[in-house]
Formats: structure tokens, sequence, C-alpha cells
């Protein structure tokens, strides 16, 4: 149903080279190492804003790491998901292990988020400047490695197309394993009705089919949303997360970005909801997806 979008998923592994303390929860920190790598590759204003600057609708970092926004909306490329999140305090030899999801027009320039992993191991990451050395990249989707022991195997980054198998499902179990922002109003969700979690989803998908395929997507949102309404909430939990991260563009250099993580029990006749509901584990839901946020697993009565 989506082959129309290509992903290409580069698993990065990297070592850490001295002992101090990081982020509980890594995505702002990457994403933002990786950021300021393809910056430094591509801007030749750095002192300007990117939405000020008269040349950002060829630049790569505005097309490959920063949207400005425009007719599709502010939505970028990419997703990030880090393994074993949690952990504080790093010891030499510990590794992080991160996935970087790219998506429809960005992993046609793959290259560039490659040469952003390489020089990643040149920066110091957080507030300490921890130094991490990479020790490989792969393709998770096909285990095909790409980078490893300082050879490079460029042939190896080759997206494929998003398959979504459907199949009958009464029952649907939602785990959010990183934090969830469905925000509407400035106002966090309490609780995620599945229409609502549906609004939000096919809103992304949507948006970035736009941004980034050439494919002219064609659904009924009024009528996936009135049979969204007949799914029933069985039980859910969330527990709110009290996240910040830096960001330049505020005064005290921190924003709040509240949201939760928990998991749902959807009960209704889901079966023509699969196919969306599969690709959102790749795509995500709601706010923050570049750092991590939105990422889901789910199962099935059947």
């Amino acid at each position: 149903m989506f082959e129309f979008i290509n992903i290409l998923t580069l698993r990065a592994t990297y070592e850490c080279q001295e002992e101090g303390r990081l982020p509980s929860y890594l995505g702002s920190t990457i994403r933002g190492i990786l950021g300021h790598c393809i910056r430094d590759f591509c801007c030749e204003y750095p002192a300007k804003r990117c939405f000020q600057c008269e040349k950002k609708k060829g630049c790569l970092y505005v097309q490959c790491f920063s949207n400005t926004g425009g007719e599709a909306g502010a939505v970028n490329p990419y997703v990030l998901y880090v393994h074993g999140e949690g952990r504080e305090r790093w010891k030499k030899g510990d590794l992080c292990v991160f996935d970087l999801t790219l998506l429809g027009r960005g992993g046609e320039r793959a290259g560039v988020y490659l040469d952003a992993l390489l020089a990643a191991e040149q920066k110091g990451w957080g507030a300490a400047r921890l130094s991490f050395r990479l020790m490989q990249v792969i393709d998770s989707g096909s285990g095909k490695v790409i980078y490893a022991g300082g050879k490079s195997w460029i042939r190896n980054l080759s997206p494929r197309p998003l398959h979504t198998a459907g199949r009958n499902a009464s029952y649907a179990s939602l785990f959010f394993d990183t934090p969830l922002r469905i925000v509407s109003g400035d106002k966090l969700f309490d609780k995620l009705p599945f229409e609502t979690f549906m609004q939000f989803l096919i809103r992304r998908i949507s948006l970035l089919t736009k941004a980034y395929t050439d494919y002219q997507l064609e659904w009924n949102e009024e009528e996936l949303l009135n049979q969204a309404r007949k799914i029933k909430t069985l039980d859910e939990y969330w527990r709110e997360i009290p996240f910040t991260r830096y960001s330049m563009n505020q005064e005290e250099g921190k924003l709040k970005l509240p949201s939760r993580t928990g998991w749902v029990l959807y009960e209704g006749d889901l079966s023509s909801f699969v196919p969306i509901l599969e690709a959102g584990k790749f795509l995500r839901v709601g706010k923050g997806a570049t750092i991590g946020f939105g990422h889901y697993e789910i199962s099935y009565d059947k």
C-alpha cells in the first residue's frame, strides 16, 4: 500500500572512549550532532537562520535535515530510534546503537547522512563533550555492511519500498517505547482514542508523501476517520515525561516538550487499518520524530 515511499535504515554503532554523563534520552543529542555535521558540510551562511536565508530552497542542510516548511509543512525525511535508552553514566567501551531511517528522497541522499555519521566521531557528545568512535554502520533491513574498520561499501546504500502486509485483526495493542507527543491546541493528550491516533498518523503520512515523494496520495480521510470512530479503547496507560532539550531559539536555551509513554489496546474491525498502523511503525506519529519520538510496537490478536 505504501510502496511509493522508499526507506533505508542506517544502524550505527559507536564506542564510548571515556567516562562521563549524557542525558538518559539521547535522541535530541544525536540529532544535534548530526545536524552540526551536515551544516558544516553544506551551509554557506552559518550566521543566518535557515528560514531567513535566500539559499534555503537549494540548501542540502534544509533538504536533508531541517526543513523550514512550505506547502507540505515542516516535516523532515528521517527519523531516529536509539536502542537501550535510559543510561546516563557512560564508561570507556560502552556501545551506543541507534537507527537513522531515511524516508523518500532522504534515501536518495543517503551519502550525506553517512558522511555525518562518520564526522560525528570528531564531535564531543553532550555537555560533557564525550568522545565516541564509530564502529560500524549497517543497513538493518538487509543486514549488509555499509561502513566498518575504516572501509565503506557505498553500493549498499540502497533504499527499498515500504511494504506493509495486511491481516485480519479485531484487537491491536500498541506499546510506545519512546515519548509520544500528540498535541492539540497546545494541550498534550490525556487519552488516545483510535480516531485521534489515526488523524495524526494519516496527516503525517500525507505530509511526508507530498514533501518527499512524487506520488499523489489519494485516500478518503473523512471516511477513514468515520470508520476509526467505531474502534473502541479497551484499556490504556500513560505516564508523563517532562522532557526538555536544548534550543538556541529559547531565551533560557531550553525547550520544554512534555510527552507520554505507555500503551493502548483497541478493539473493533481493524483489518482495513492494519497497513496504515504498520507504516506508522517506520514513519512515526506525533511531534518530535526526528529526535526519536513516536515509535511504537504493535501486536494483533491474529
